[in-house]
């Protein structure tokens, strides 16, 4: 069976080699991101920092919050006062219409 988005000679890829894929990609990421990081260090030691402040001590990389964690807490929390406000504009409607009755 051949798919308009493989070659003609590609086989078609197993869970297993995708997961390997992906994870040796996200390996080459944190180690050019640890190298990136170094390299800002050392910059920032060599021609002074800025602010005249020494360079922070940034947690390690495993230890830091991503940006896609921060938006889905922020947008977690909006949905839970979203629940709310829905639930209390419910009760509200209800009272009114077993008071009109």
């Amino acid at each position: 069976m051949h798919n308009d988005w493989q070659e003609n000679n590609d086989q078609p890829k197993t869970r297993a080699d995708y997961r390997r894929e992906q994870e040796q990609a996200e390996k080459d990421f944190q180690e050019r991101d640890r190298k990136r990081v170094q390299v800002e260090k050392d910059y920032a030691r060599q021609h002074g920092n800025p602010k005249g402040n020494e360079p922070t001590n940034e947690p390690p990389i495993d230890q830091r919050v991503s940006p896609a964690e921060t938006k889905q807490k922020r947008l977690g929390h909006r949905l839970n006062w979203a629940i709310f406000w829905l639930g209390a504009l419910i009760i509200i409607v209800y009272l009114i219409m077993f008071l009109m009755h």
